[in-house]
Formats: C-alpha cells, sequence, structure tokens
C-alpha cells in the first residue's frame, strides 16, 4: 500500500524524502533499523497509551522513548524549537487541536498521510497532511464522592455553595488543550458556540469570584488528596486513572454535565526534520490503524475511524464498553483549527484578566 511523504517546501529542517520508504513495508523495515521512535507528551494513562506502546514494540520491535509525558500542548512546541537537529527531538506530537495551526505555522510539522488515510474523517485531518487527529473524547468532571453533599449535573449547580474551594480544572487554558476543552463545555452551557468561548469564560469568572474554583497542580494528585473534589477532563483520563485512585481508596466516579457536552481531538504530526523519520511515520501509520484505534477505545478514547470500524464490527465489546455513551457521542461537534484559534485569542486576552483565583 501506497503512502504519501513529504512535501513541505524547501525548508532544510525538513526531512530529505530519500531517507523515508516510498510504501509502508519500506517504511516498517526503515523504522526498524532506526529503532526507536521518540515521542513527547504521552502519558501512560492518556487514551491507553500503555496500551498502544506495548502493542506496538510487540508488533514491530521499534522502541518507544517518551520525554516530558505531562508536557502541554503549548511546551510540545518549544520542545521541538528548542531541541530542532538534535537527537533528543520529538519525532511525533499530540497536541490539541488548538495547537495545529500555530505548528504549521512556525514549521515545526511536516505532511504525512498515513497509509489508512482516506479513511479518516476530513474533520480530523489537514487537507495538506500536516497532521491527523487520531481519537477523540468528551469533556467530564471527576468527582471524589466523599467530598461532597451531592453530585453536579449541570454548569449551574457547580456554582452552588456546597462546592467552595472544590472544582479545578486541569491547567491553565492559555497552555493545554484540557483546559480550553473545559471552558468551552463551559461557554455551549451558558449561550456560547463554537465560534464564542466568552460565555465558558464569564462562567468560570463568576466560578472565581464565588469562591468555588480553586487550583490543582495534576488532576489525579487533586482528587487523591483531596486538593478538589471536582475536577475537569477528558474522559478517557479519568478512565485511565480509575483503577489508581480506587486502589489509593478515593471514591471516585466521572460524568459528563448535562448542558455541557464538547468533545475534541488532538492530533499527532510529524515534526519536522525529525531524527527517526520512519518510525515517526509508522507510529501515525499504528495510531490510525484497527490495532490502534482498538487500543483507543480501550482507554475510552473515540477512535477517528469509529463509524467505519464500529459498523465493520471490527472493535471489541470490551472496547466498546469503555466508550462514551452513545447519546453523548452523537452529540459531540468537533470545532475546527480556526475556531479553536479564535477561542485561543480570546482566552489569552480576557483569562487572566476576568478569572481571579
Amino acid at each position: 500500500m501506497s503512502v504519501s511523504l513529504v512535501a513541505c517546501g524547501s525548508s532544510s529542517d525538513t526531512t530529505d524524502p530519500s531517507a523515508i520508504g516510498q510504501n509502508l513495508d519500506e517504511i516498517i523495515a526503515n523504522a526498524q533499523e532506526e529503532g526507536e521512535v521518540r515521542l513527547i507528551a504521552y502519558p501512560e494513562t492518556w487514551a491507553n497509551y500503555a496500551g498502544h506502546f506495548e502493542e506496538f514494540e510487540a508488533k514491530y520491535g521499534v522502541d518507544i522513548t517518551v520525554d516530558s509525558p505531562d508536557a502541554s500542548s503549548a511546551e510540545e512546541l518549544q520542545a521541538v524549537q528548542n531541541l530542532r537537529g538534535q537527537d533528543t527531538q520529538p519525532d511525533v506530537l499530540d497536541i490539541g487541536y488548538s495547537f495545529t495551526n500555530p505548528a504549521i505555522d512556525q514549521g515545526l510539522v511536516e505532511p504525512y498521510q498515513p497509509s489508512n488515510w482516506d479513511s479518516i474523517p476530513d474533520n480530523l485531518k489537514d487537507p495538506e497532511g500536516n497532521w491527523v487527529g487520531a481519537y477523540y473524547g468528551v469533556v467530564s468532571i471527576g468527582v471524589n464522592k466523599d467530598l461532597v453533599d451531592e453530585i453536579p449535573t449541570t454548569f449551574e449547580d457547580l456554582l452552588d455553595p456546597q462546592y467552595a474551594g472544590k472544582i479545578a480544572i486541569p491547567g491553565d487554558p492559555r497552555q493545554g488543550a484540557s483546559s480550553i476543552a473545559a471552558v468551552f463545555s463551559a461557554a455551549l452551557a451558558n449561550g456560547g458556540s463554537l465560534d464564542d468561548i466568552q460565555p465558558g469564560i464569564d462562567f468560570f469568572a463568576k466560578l472565581a469570584e464565588s469562591g468555588n474554583l480553586t487550583t490543582v497542580s495534576d488532576a489525579a494528585s487533586g482528587m487523591t488528596t483531596g486538593e478538589a473534589a471536582i475536577i475537569f477532563d477528558w474522559n478517557y483520563n479519568w478512565l485511565g486513572r480509575t483503577a489508581q485512585l480506587e486502589r489509593d481508596g478515593v471514591n471516585f466516579d466521572y460524568f459528563v454535565l448535562e448542558d455541557g457536552v464538547f468533545g475534541n481531538f488532538y492530533a499527532q504530526p510529524v515534526t519536522a526534520g525529525s531524527p527517526q523519520p520512519n518510525a515517526a511515520r509508522l507510529w501515525v501509520d499504528w495510531l490510525t490503524s484497527d490495532e490502534g484505534a482498538e487500543q483507543y477505545a480501550l482507554g475510552g478514547a473515540i477512535p477517528a475511524r469509529f463509524t467505519e470500524l464500529a459498523a465493520a464490527e471490527k472493535l471489541s465489546d470490551e472496547a466498546l464498553a469503555a466508550l462514551p455513551d452513545p447519546a453523548i457521542v452523537e452529540k459531540v461537534e468537533l470545532p475546527s483549527a480556526a475556531q479553536g484559534d479564535e477561542a485561543n485569542k480570546v482566552i489569552a486576552t480576557q483569562w487572566a484578566e476576568k478569572v481571579k483565583y
């Protein structure tokens, strides 16, 4: 099966096409010679990446190295800038949708169309091949049920004084896509839209003013230590943490709020001039393959090719059971990168000014 390689201008920072296999079989052979793929911001509990790592290494004999597994999308782009041309430069990123255009504009990524490119929905890939979005998730709240009297079901519920100092988002929305998603979710619940994130900022400003909003350095530890009782994050992240939280004695569950259903994808671009260009491309092929889709679904992440694979009954019952309720998935409308850019601009100018906590 043929694959589309690089076609990224004349920049000396991009990969020489002659260094890349001309089809998937050649890419596999070359990747095995390279022996390693270097990733950044791939936590093992995120979207079942632990399962991906195990299966990929077993199938191809290519080692996986993950640097800064908990880095934000902004930090990923900075890492490529700082490490360009070095052996420690990441080969492939995992960035929020709203960071895809900055990555392209800064010349940090180069096109690659994996072997199943045609079966990836158009809204989950860049038309020029600069990235694919291999999976997406739904914003959820994780709840330590021992620390709340009632479990909230709507955004309006979060304003109740009983949640004073108990609600958090997983970081700074000026830096990370999961935090931006929480703001988008609040916007949808408060009269906003994919084109208008301002009501989400206004909601969190109100939540902060009420004293209900607090900070956590890390969602999992924040839940375990009681820094917060209600924390926003992706559904697949909470699924990935559930077993550990239960072992830690946390009376835990996670939910999608009724009035702010928001989902979005993360993109996996190959970096420009990556040290292991074939292994980088093989990793992207893996993530969008039937096997990669199964691993994502087992972790609660909705694979890009979900509709096709589900219709063909190629996902296991266990994987299907780990995904969000189909009624929730049907409500998800994925914003475009352009909508993400506009949201970033509003957050950059409004967040610090309005949300004080």
